[in-house]
């Protein structure tokens, strides 16, 4: 699917303005005059520039039409299926993750997502476990991101 560029700029447009609502909300640090809302108002006005750029250059190369451009792929079975299957896998982490933990359950969505979209078992096998463990230490190590635990392999960690 091929969004026209002035589709594309109006919804990153309405995506700013979203970000932008939504941290009007998030209180000011005490004491300081920024806070918790700060970086997304930042990027807010980041991806509201961002749109208007886009849907400004589409309206001045005369693109004046809104709308999607299905293209070829998006018919055939096996790219709906490799696409379903993604969104099952999220939500099959989302669900399992809080029970199994994290490093099981992204193993499992890794390994399974890599094996759907066509990469040889061993590899998959292979970059599973290597980025799991990655992604793990980086985010629950070094930078301290609570990431879903479990009794049942805590011994993992």
């Amino acid at each position: 699917m091929r969004a026209t560029d002035l589709t594309l700029g109006i919804l990153v447009l309405l995506g700013g303005i979203a970000i932008y609502v939504s941290a009007m909300g998030f209180e000011v640090i005490p004491g300081q005059s920024y806070g918790a809302g700060t970086m997304p108002r930042a990027i807010a006005f980041a991806t509201i520039g961002v749109g208007l750029f886009i849907a400004g250059k589409a309206l001045m190369a005369g693109d004046r039409s809104l709308g999607f451009e299905l293209r070829d792929w998006v018919r055939s079975g096996r790219a709906l299926f490799r696409a379903g299957t993604a969104l099952v896998l999220i939500v099959v982490y989302i669900v399992a993750a809080p029970f199994v933990g994290f490093t099981p359950a992204a193993l499992f969505v890794l390994l399974a997502g890599m094996l759907v979209l066509g990469t040889r078992p061993l590899p998959a096998i292979a970059i599973s476990i290597v980025a799991t463990i990655a992604i793990q230490q980086s985010f629950g190590r070094l930078l301290l991101v609570p990431l879903p635990r479990s009794d049942l392999f805590s011994f993992l960690w």
